[in-house]
């Protein structure tokens, strides 16, 4: 007789775990690759992925909905709870509340399909997996390079981050990068790191899109300064983030000051929001509702040059209490950061910095198509944090204790 294949002790949890593979298929590498060809495939391919994914965990065993209610109970769900609820609110004065509407309910199912989709991800991964991204990432940002010296026009001309494929891709890989360099960092795989670091800055530079030079260039100080000592940065940039949001009016305030006192004309991005703060400063505390900021802008109810970095989009479409609830989830997330295991806080306070960079520069990050990208970046850090470290004893001791203190 022949020995057959001996039969799975779990048939349920072989089809999770062959499911699960395939949609981090999906979401680590077709999903930025397919950005490559099409502007659209962001918004079919993460749905997709994540509805794979949820099939998964539910043929798999586990307590994912009371990891899922203890994450909205967190400081950090709270936060994020009050920011959805105060955007939802302003939608009752927003002028153009059909518009808005749209954009808030299209906002929010992909939020919940990414927290969904991260909860139930398998409470451990398989170590391989983390290769899929870098996979992706490498993939994605080689094939520019080619594509912008080599391809047609129409994939690298346009004047806006969002408005051509070579520029989509390139956030997408500035973004991506730092979960993907975390997992090579956590295999050892040193040289592999160097090159796709290598190749994400030269598609960069061969594009020469400067907010994705710039997002590359402060994630990797961000993350050697990380390694040494990431709970201190975390405070620092915590720091850095809550003075940002919460005086970003004053500076806008005190540019348009010196400007009169040097006799200089009222222009440019920091002006603009400086003449909107102190014309209309009684719409600060709540502001004119969501979805309005863009709207002005194409109305000329504002000027051209009105930043659009997030900033400006949140004292003015949310006022202070918008501002306020994105400032306390933005210091929550940094220092919960920095609080976790070794191998995962380096690349996530990095990957943040070049999120916050993209935010700030003033590319329109409230569009759909950057809430999704974030959206996939927040899946594969989750995947990295679930991934087990294959150490000695004494280092799985000392992660272990990291987990708690995150997890507190």
């Amino acid at each position: 007789m022949f020995a057959g294949r001996p039969a799975f002790d779990d048939p349920a949890a072989e089809a999770a775990q062959l499911l699960c593979r395939l949609a981090l298929v999906i979401l680590m590498i077709l999903t930025p690759a397919a950005e490559l060809f099409s502007q659209g495939a962001l918004y079919v391919l993460l749905p997709v992925g994540a509805t794979v994914l949820l099939i998964a965990g539910w043929l798999s065993s586990g307590h994912r909905d009371r990891h899922l209610v203890a994450a909205l109970l967190s400081p950090i769900g709270v936060a994020a709870l009050f920011l959805v609820f105060w955007a939802g609110l302003s939608l009752i004065w927003a002028p153009f509340p059909d518009e808005a509407v749209a954009r808030f309910v299209r906002a929010l199912g992909t939020g919940v399909v990414v927290l969904l989709a991260c909860a139930f991800l398998p409470e451990r991964t398989n170590a391989s997996d983390l290769y899929l991204l870098p996979i992706g990432v490498a993939a994605t940002a080689i094939a520019t390079v080619f594509l912008v010296l080599f391809g047609p026009q129409s994939f690298a001309n346009g004047a806006h981050p969002d408005s051509t494929l070579a520029q989509r891709c390139l956030l997408s890989v500035a973004l991506l990068l730092w979960p993907a360099l975390g997992a090579l960092a956590l295999r050892e795989r040193w040289l592999l790191a160097a090159g796709l670091a290598v190749a994400v800055s030269l598609a960069a530079f061969v594009d020469f899109l400067q907010i994705a030079l710039a997002a590359t260039a402060l994630g990797a100080v961000v993350y050697a300064i990380a390694t040494a000592e990431a709970a201190r940065t975390s405070q620092v940039l915590a720091f850095i983030f809550a003075v940002l949001v919460l005086l970003a009016p004053i500076f806008a305030v005190s540019s348009l000051l010196i400007a009169d006192l040097a006799q200089l004309p009222h222009s440019g991005p920091i002006l603009a929001f400086a003449d909107v703060a102190v014309a209309q400063w009684p719409r600060l505390l709540t502001g004119h509702g969501l979805g309005m900021a863009a709207q002005a802008i194409e109305l000329g109810n504002l000027p051209a040059d009105t930043p659009r970095s997030i900033l400006f989009t949140i004292w003015y479409e949310l006022g202070f209490l918008g501002a306020a609830a994105f400032a306390v989830l933005g210091v929550r997330v940094f220092l919960a950061a920095g609080r976790s295991p070794p191998h995962f806080a380096p690349p996530l306070l990095a990957g943040l910095v070049a999120g916050l960079v993209v935010a700030l520069w003033g590319t329109e990050t409230t569009q759909l198509w950057w809430m999704t990208l974030n959206g996939l970046d927040a899946i594969a850090f989750v995947l990295l944090y679930k991934t087990p470290r294959g150490k000695r004893p004494a280092m799985q001791m000392r992660d272990a204790e990291a987990d708690q203190e995150f997890e507190r």
